[in-house]
């Protein structure tokens, strides 16, 4: 009875303390208002208009180069790929290291493989034989049982310790136990039956 009214307090007590669990104003997301963003036209257009001006500056440098034949503008040609895998480095630092992640995460798997391979090889178990016991005249256990089985005189004496407590029990239940009252109507009904 007391198991059942403990539950029904902490009941009764989460329910009346239900109300005071709501979000916090210091939560990050308690004012969220959502705000639908349209695309914008001129930006478009300004970004269209400097990925123009980038490629004219690419071309007028490609033909600066080629007309001068120069290192230094092939070295000012270089510097500009240069900057953007910069830019695009920048962005995303571990894109460097993915390589070196996986040949680490390879070689860390190898090792638990090829140390789980070696620790699970199962040992070589010797197991020793017993040497078939043959009797004097070279028998082998089979042959000795149905000899035994064809000789009832001997099959007495090699009786089990189990066998001979069966038959001890069964004999002496019979002639010293009292009969019991079913057994007593069950000879009666013998007697008369007769």
């Amino acid at each position: 009875m007391k198991k059942h009214d403990l539950t029904k307090a902490v009941l009764t007590a989460l329910l009346l303390a239900s109300p005071l669990a709501k979000a916090e104003s210091e939560y990050p997301a308690a004012d969220f208002e959502p705000v639908v963003i349209t695309q914008d036209a001129d930006l478009i257009a300004e970004h269209a208009k400097a990925a123009k001006e980038r490629a004219a500056t690419i071309q007028a440098m490609q033909a600066k180069q080629e007309a001068t034949g120069s290192t230094s503008a092939a070295a000012a040609s270089g510097d500009q790929p240069s900057s953007t895998s910069a830019g695009a480095k920048a962005e995303n630092p571990l894109a460097e290291n993915y390589p070196l992640g996986l040949i680490v995460l390879g070689l860390v798997g190898f090792i638990f493989w090829s140390n789980r391979q070696t620790g699970s090889k199962p040992q070589p178990v010797q197991q020793t034989v017993a040497p078939v016991s043959q009797g004097a005249a070279g028998e082998t256990g089979v042959a000795r049982y149905l000899k035994n089985m064809s000789e009832p005189a001997k099959t007495a004496a090699a009786e089990t310790g189990v066998a001979r407590y069966l038959k001890n029990l069964s004999g002496t239940a019979k002639s010293s136990a009292p009969l019991t009252g079913v057994a007593k109507y069950l000879k009666n009904l013998e007697g008369t039956a007769r």
